[in-house]
């Protein structure tokens, strides 16, 4: 049989305009039906938009904060493309346990210029659930947008005062760490100490980095501000303390460290002090001279006598005695002047010396 036969029609069967019409007709049908199901399935399935949130976390028990951490995962639903992940922690110590922030990518759905993750807008209040496979918890959304990973982290500067034991302030040394959770959330820089008139205690100034945390004012850590006058703490295993902060943005104390001579008297002293002072004692802490004694004169006090006729005598006093030290003081030179252990050096102050084995306070006559 021919495939076309003299009256033009296919197989001798159907007009071969006709079976052309009739395949241009599945063609469209066909096309429109593809059209319809790909319409529908777009619609199914949103497009997505990427956004970062910091969550307030609040007071975390130690157990559960130990377990958050940069990487954590959450998919609420494997159904839709929605997922959140961890990418930066911030902890610190709190009252019964840990306080955290944290910051996540989310992959949300985006619709009408909007971002809306487990059907509602992502927006600062929101409360938002923090559930993996370890832990489930849940913080406040503090701040949105579409760039940032990581947390408003800082490293801060500060001097801290405190007063400590002799033991503590030894340990202290520089670069020992504050770690919270295998974070380091502070590192120790600089150590001054001064021994103070209660025995076996020490004033010590410390200098302190921070990674302290920014939201919307000035930087905070452990929940307080970082500021003049503000108690902060510092932890490690072997030892803590709170400290008063004195100086912000710097980690040792004002001024240049230099040694000053100093000429100091004590008056009307015992004769047993005269006798236990001599040159080349020091005072040291923590291995480093704060006072070294150069030279020690003693002579005898002065008494005023007034006779029974009315003239009044300077006569030597039989037992006490004036004590004239020269030492070499380690000081901090400033714009405002010599300072000595954090107080300012100058004629008429009394400063305290501590030799081990006697301790004595004296009066500055002379700083040269």
């Amino acid at each position: 049989m021919e495939l076309i036969d003299d009256n033009g029609r296919l197989f001798g069967l159907v007009n071969l305009v006709d079976a052309l019409v009739v395949l241009v007709a599945l063609a469209v049908v066909v096309a429109g039906v593809a059209f319809v199901l790909s319409s529908g399935s777009s619609d199914a399935t949103s497009d997505t938009t990427t956004r970062y949130a910091t969550l307030d976390l609040g007071t975390q028990p130690t157990y559960v904060a130990t377990l958050i951490a940069e990487g954590d995962a959450v998919d609420p639903d494997p159904a839709d493309a929605e997922n959140l992940t961890v990418t930066d922690v911030y902890a610190t110590d709190a009252d019964d346990g840990r306080h955290l922030y944290v910051r996540a990518r989310i992959n949300a759905t985006a619709a009408d210029d909007a971002a809306t993750y487990g059907g509602d807008p992502l927006r600062v209040g929101r409360d938002l659930d923090l559930t993996t496979p370890d832990y489930a918890t849940d913080g406040t959304i503090t701040a949105v947008d579409a760039a940032t990973p990581d947390l408003p982290t800082a490293d801060t500067d500060v001097l801290l005062r405190t007063t400590v034991s002799t033991d503590t302030v030894g340990a202290v040394r520089s670069t020992d760490e504050y770690r919270i959770d295998g974070r380091t959330v502070a590192t120790v820089r600089s150590v001054e100490a001064y021994r103070t008139d209660d025995p076996g205690r020490v004033t010590a100034y410390v200098g302190v980095t921070y990674r302290t945390y920014r939201g919307s004012d000035e930087p905070r850590f452990a929940g307080r501000p970082v500021r003049e006058g503000v108690t902060l703490p510092v932890e490690t295993d072997g030892y803590a303390f709170e400290g008063e902060v004195v100086r912000v943005g710097a980690t040792e104390p004002r001024g240049r460290e230099a040694t000053r001579t100093v000429r100091l008297e004590i008056e009307n002293a015992d004769p047993d002090l005269g006798d236990a002072l001599g040159a080349g004692m020091t005072e040291r802490v923590r291995g480093e001279t704060v006072a070294e004694l150069a030279s020690v004169d003693v002579a005898p006090a002065t008494m005023v006598l007034t006779s029974q006729d009315g003239n009044v005598y300077r006569r030597d006093h039989p037992v006490e005695e004036d004590v004239t030290l020269t030492a070499d003081l380690r000081v901090r030179e400033t714009n405002a002047g010599v300072r000595f252990k954090g107080e300012t050096l100058r004629q008429g102050r009394t400063v305290a010396l501590d030799f081990g084995t006697v301790t004595v306070e004296a009066r500055v006559v002379e700083v040269r």
